[in-house]
């Protein structure tokens, strides 16, 4: 277990996520102006594998924090950096499983 916890929570594990998350966001892009938002959500954006992705990142992360103990206070601006990404994805994930959306129609000249 822990040598696949070394593995795993890796530094270049975190490298492999972010260029598969960096790849997809990429590919979703070219499928929404191709296709639309509609597809590119259902390809990309409201799949399984990209919620895991997020989590296997963001958890990742986590362990690495720690790991690297950057909450000390000589790496404190590293930590920042790292944590408002996690404050960015949690923000996303109660975005994403919480709230609803709805739709407002506007004529052209109306307000």
């Amino acid at each position: 277990m822990k040598k696949f916890s070394k593995i795993f929570f890796s530094m270049t594990s975190m490298g492999v996520l972010i260029l598969i998350f960096a790849v997809s966001i990429g590919a979703a892009t070219f499928i929404e102006n191709d296709f639309g938002t509609q597809a590119a959500r259902a390809v990309v954006y409201n799949a399984a594998w990209f919620d895991i992705l997020l989590g296997l990142l963001a958890a990742n992360m986590i362990v690495n924090i720690f790991r690297y103990k950057m909450y000390q206070k000589k790496k404190f601006t590293l930590f920042i950096f790292h944590v408002a990404f996690l404050v960015i994805l949690i923000g996303s994930a109660i975005t994403r499983f919480v709230s609803y959306e709805g739709m407002l129609h506007l004529r052209n000249g109306q307000t």
